[in-house]
């Protein structure tokens, strides 16, 4: 008897004959191996299950500076793939020789265990080189020249929890981070926090500020012209000095500032500050390096600043000059004293998003910066900010945000959303806080408003917002210190849509 021609047998139709959507809803119940398993089974299930598979795996990628995860990289930005690629992420995982040296006294002398040694140490040493010669920044330069539908780029010092497919038993972490594992039997060093003023602390941030600069000019290399560019840390923070742009640099990365349209940054002022010349009086300027990095972004239209490792008096002076108004005066060009010249006061004027998170300042900074943006202004999150009350004549109790939410509605704002989450108060010289709270709401720590009636939910913020008892030690309750997940800790560090770290065998192989 002859073998059956049709799409059918004697058992029903074939996988092959499947309706698409039937087929999507049974392979989103597979896990990734299952997944790639499927893949494999014929060419016509890889073609109807591509354009899928694309925009699940390959819209986003994470990776890290070693040469086997970068040219990965370079592998899928010359591939079908490229199309698919919007969004690229960096971890800040890396081989360490401290970490080798750390592990190698309790390795069991065995055949295998030199093998995975001899393995460690290579890519070690290899990722030195990668560094010490630049050629991280031209395999980067060469995969982002191909990558011709990228839109943002990211940095992380955390695995995320939002593998979809496979979700409690994997993370979402840096492509090649699990076949290093396997083949060398050690684990990456990942960011940490550490003691102020261990060594530890400064190597991270040398190496967070290289990373961050690397990226920039690879950037520019390819004439490449992302629009977002985000950095949300939990364990780590920008130093000033990774904001440092030599003139040598300006050629390549000035088209990729004058195209920035989102920057989000975790930052950290333990850097020595710069003196600048005001009125011919040395003084300090923290973050002297970063106000003139903010001042070559012409087009930005969401920031965020997340003052993760700050004292009080370091924020303020950066609040209170984002807070300034454009001064039509002329900078001071005496040379009484061979200073810097303090940084030019900005305004953003395209500015429709402003996040400010993790700092203690007076409420008249930030409704000066709101009322600076307000034409443009359509989005304000705020989270871990607490006002500071400076007139000692007024009672701790004494509702600073409840007066802040009415100063904003005197401000005639355009607003379209507001979120207000974990808020606090102060006063200066007191280290204890009080926390705010809003009455009816589900989480009593938050509010959130979206819509276009800007001054009923000022009104309703108003009515609503409580201040509550004393809690203690400010500084461990807003400087970054989280739950497992860090959750709360930045205002939008966690990714709904990172859905698996693709680090599957039929990835390995592109």
């Amino acid at each position: 008897m002859a073998a059956p021609t049709s799409t059918e047998d004697s058992n029903g139709p074939r996988l092959t004959s499947i309706p698409l959507e039937v087929l999507l809803q049974i392979t989103s119940n597979l896990t990734t191996p299952e997944y790639g398993n499927l893949r494999c089974t014929c060419k016509h299930i890889e073609e109807t299950l591509f354009t899928s598979f694309s925009r699940e795996f390959f819209s986003k990628k994470q990776f890290m500076f070693t040469e086997f995860s970068l040219q990965a990289l370079v592998e899928i930005s010359k591939s079908r793939l490229s199309s698919s690629l919007k969004h690229v992420i960096f971890g800040l995982e890396r081989p360490s020789m401290q970490s080798y040296h750390g592990q190698v006294q309790s390795i069991d002398l065995q055949a295998n265990t030199h093998v995975q040694s001899n393995r460690f140490r290579q890519e070690c040493v290899d990722h030195m080189s990668l560094l010490y010669t630049n050629q991280d920044v031209e395999m980067l330069a060469e995969a982002f020249s191909h990558l011709r539908n990228l839109d943002t780029i990211g940095i992380r010092d955390w695995s995320s929890r939002t593998r979809n497919r496979d979700y409690p038993l994997n993370y979402w972490n840096s492509y090649g981070v699990r076949t290093f594992e396997l083949e060398t039997s050690r684990h990456l060093e990942r960011p940490r926090r550490f003691p102020h003023g261990q060594s530890g602390l400064l190597d991270q941030a040398e190496y967070l500020s290289r990373v961050f600069l690397s990226l920039l000019r690879s950037l520019g290399k390819a004439d490449s012209r992302p629009k977002d560019f985000e950095v949300i840390l939990r364990e780590t923070s920008l130093y000033d000095h990774a904001f440092n742009l030599p003139k040598y640099t300006d050629v390549l990365i000035k088209p990729v500032l004058d195209n920035l349209r989102t920057l989000l940054l975790d930052l950290n002022a333990e850097f020595t500050p710069a003196f600048v010349n005001v009125n011919h009086t040395p003084t300090e300027c923290p973050n002297y390096l970063l106000r003139t990095f903010l001042s070559r972004l012409p087009k930005l239209e969401h920031l965020r600043l997340n003052f993760r490792f700050y004292r009080g008096n370091e924020t303020s002076n950066l609040l209170s000059w984002l807070a300034k108004p454009i001064s039509a005066a002329s900078p001071d060009t005496t040379k009484a004293l061979t200073l810097l010249e303090s940084p030019r006061t900005i305004e953003f004027t395209n500015l429709r998003q402003l996040d400010i998170g993790m700092v203690t300042v007076e409420p008249k900074i930030l409704s000066s910066i709101i009322q600076k943006h307000r034409e443009s202004l359509r989005v304000i999150n705020l989270h871990k900010v607490s006002l500071l009350q400076t007139d000692p004549t007024k009672s701790s109790r004494d509702n600073l945000w409840a007066k802040f939410f009415g100063q904003l509605s005197k401000l005639d704002l355009k607003l379209t959303g507001m979120k207000m989450s974990l808020l606090s108060q102060q006063s200066e010289g007191n280290r204890s806080y009080r926390g705010i709270t809003f009455k009816d709401s589900r989480d009593p720590k938050s509010r959130e408003w979206g819509g276009t009636d800007v001054q009923s939910c000022l009104r309703d913020f108003v009515a609503n917002v409580i201040v509550s008892g004393p809690n203690q030690d400010t500084e461990s309750s807003h400087s970054g210190d989280s739950e497992e997940d860090g959750s709360d800790d930045s205002m939008i560090d966690i990714d709904d849509d990172d859905d698996d770290d693709d680090e599957d065998e039929e990835d390995d192989e592109l």
